[in-house]
């Protein structure tokens, strides 16, 4: 299964991680705290990802792929959070005993969203499926550090592989051209033609 993950995910570079899910997605698998799911993003773009709630207090680590996309967009949300927006906010991300990512997000009321490209992505897959929990804390305010269980890991990241990359060999191939169709045919030629006139023969050739 790690293979086939990779096959589809690093190909394209990618993992996702969604948070709660929207009237749009559709759930479609879910392991351990972990839903994998897709649908259309807010911007219409069809998306796939994976996501765990806090059931206690609803709040959520969330990572989604736009298909077409370059980068993966992670995202905390917490319901009793009000963050005035466009406030740049660090996180800081650590999957068991792995260095820290420390990265640059911005907060807008209750969620702060920051992003990975394709190269980061490879990295903090490889954490993600062998890690047994995740660290995220916020250095800026006062809001503890939330502690993610990676129970399933790696089917959930094995069911998103799948999703991206069935999704982006569908929208591929609607994307091919269609050819135009052909004008209609007939098993007769444009003009009637009639055998060539022929002067009549005879078994003998007459006296003169």
């Amino acid at each position: 299964m790690r293979t086939a993950f990779r096959t589809g995910l690093v190909g394209l570079a990618l993992i996702a991680l969604a948070g709660p899910v929207r009237a749009e997605m559709s759930v479609y698998y879910h392991v351990g705290s972990w839903d994998a799911f897709s649908g259309q993003g807010n911007d219409g773009k069809t998306v796939c990802g994976v996501g765990s709630t806090n059931p206690v207090d609803n709040r959520s680590f969330s990572l989604r792929f736009p298909i077409g996309g370059d980068s993966v967009m992670f995202q905390a949300k917490k319901p009793s959070w009000n963050i005035p927006n466009g406030t740049p906010l660090a996180v800081v991300i650590q999957i068991g005993l792995d260095p820290p990512w420390n990265l640059q997000g911005t907060g807008n009321g209750q969620s702060v969203d920051w992003s990975l490209d394709r190269a980061s992505m490879q990295t903090f897959d490889a954490q993600f499926r062998q890690g047994r929990s995740m660290t995220i804390t916020f250095p800026s305010g006062n809001e503890p550090p939330w502690t993610v269980g990676l129970n399933g890991s790696t089917a959930i990241s094995n069911a998103f592989g799948r999703c991206v990359t069935d999704l982006t060999q569908r929208a591929a191939a609607q994307q091919q051209p269609v050819a135009a169709p052909a004008g209609p045919t007939q098993p007769f030629g444009q003009t009637p033609t009639q055998p060539p006139t022929q002067e009549p023969t005879q078994p003998v050739t007459p006296p003169r």
